[in-house]
């Protein structure tokens, strides 16, 4: 397998899909989030260290902030990163395809070299292969939806990939 460079190829994280705000906002929103969270957090304790075990109400809080804080700053550094490799994203280059549609989830590699078809819908794509028919679901936001189906059509035409556009049907 061909290691590619970053210069060769583009990266399309998928972000938080949420079109309210953008993902730079929405990152920021998130860190404050947590941050203020965690003060809440280190505030329970503390005052439940002063106040002694008689106020176990203020450690069951201090807990529970401490957990909503740290998914709020996963979610700021790894789902909303645009460079995080475990952030859901859709890297395309010159020889393969690289899909991460969680950030739980496994990235697929596919080899242009084996595509025979593909199917671009409504925030999915389709790959016919040697080895069948796979789709993969995603969500973000719809002009980056666009630019990752405009980028593997490129490169589709350029591969001699017949490229069907199943939103058009």
């Amino acid at each position: 397998m061909k290691t590619e460079s970053i210069e060769q190829s583009q990266r399309f994280t998928l972000g938080s899909g949420d079109i309210s705000m953008s993902e730079n906002t929405a990152r920021k929103l998130n860190y404050v989030a947590g941050g203020l969270m965690m003060i809440s957090s280190l505030y329970y304790f503390i005052s439940f260290i002063y106040e002694g075990a008689d106020s176990n109400y203020k450690i069951i809080s201090g807990v529970l902030f401490f957990l909503t804080a740290s998914m709020f700053l996963f979610k700021a550094h790894v789902e909303l990163s645009t460079t995080s490799k475990y952030a859901p994203h859709f890297l395309i280059s010159e020889s393969r395809l690289k899909i991460k549609t969680g950030v739980f989830k496994n990235s697929e590699f596919i080899n242009w070299d084996e595509v025979k078809k593909i199917e671009l819908g409504y925030y999915l794509i389709g790959i016919k292969s040697k080895t069948g028919l796979q789709y993969f679901r995603y969500s973000t936001r719809k002009e980056i939806s666009i630019k990752i189906k405009r980028a593997i059509e490129d490169i589709a035409v350029q591969k001699g990939i017949k490229v069907e556009n199943l939103s058009k049907r």
